[in-house]
């Protein structure tokens, strides 16, 4: 079992059930086995959101376009023209990025992987203008690419969804939930 699989499952059992959304990201250091047939390169990012199924679309076959089109709209906020072809997120007809889901107890579980520098299109002069809307984000202006496209990712999920993020670490129930997880 993936380690981000296992992050995910032990979370979902050290809840309730009626929590809200939760989204982990990171960025991988070395090759990652994310889900079954998904992987992630060293310096792409990776993420789960874990949503109670009352939460996402009726079918199960929508789940990973539903949690992948936040990313498409990110990586448009950069000028690409990317696109959603089943399981891969696409720009000028390669794959760039991707996806899974799958059910874990009552939650939706939604994988995916993107690179951690969003492709280049137009000038850099219109760099700084990116993600002035929102004082938090417009301050990672200044950090560089990635940061950018990190948080043009969790500004997307914010806006497509109505969620808001705290940023926040896991309880001590959820540490041992994912440890507990991890160790199996």
């Amino acid at each position: 079992m993936s380690s981000v699989l296992a992050v995910c499952r032990g979370f979902a059992r050290s809840r309730d059930g009626a929590g809200l959304p939760v989204c982990f990201w990171g960025r991988a250091t070395a090759s990652l086995r994310v889900d079954d047939g998904l992987w992630a390169e060293p310096g792409d990012y990776v993420f789960a959101l874990l949503v109670h199924t009352r939460h996402v679309p009726g079918r199960r076959d929508r789940w990973l376009s539903w949690g992948l089109s936040p990313l498409v709209a990110a990586l448009r906020k950069f000028g690409a023209r990317a696109y959603l072809e089943g399981d891969a997120v696409c720009l000028h007809g390669r794959r760039i990025g991707g996806g899974s889901a799958r059910e874990i107890d009552v939650n939706a579980a939604i994988f995916g992987v993107f690179p951690g520098e969003a492709p280049r299109a137009g000038e850099d002069a219109d760099r700084g203008k990116l993600l002035e809307f929102d004082p938090w984000l417009s301050a990672l202006n200044r950090e560089g690419r990635a940061r950018q496209v990190l948080a043009a990712f969790r500004s997307a999920l914010e806006a497509q969804y109505g969620w808001r993020f705290d940023t926040g670490w896991p309880s001590e129930a959820e540490l041992s939930a994912i440890t507990a997880e991890a160790e199996q």
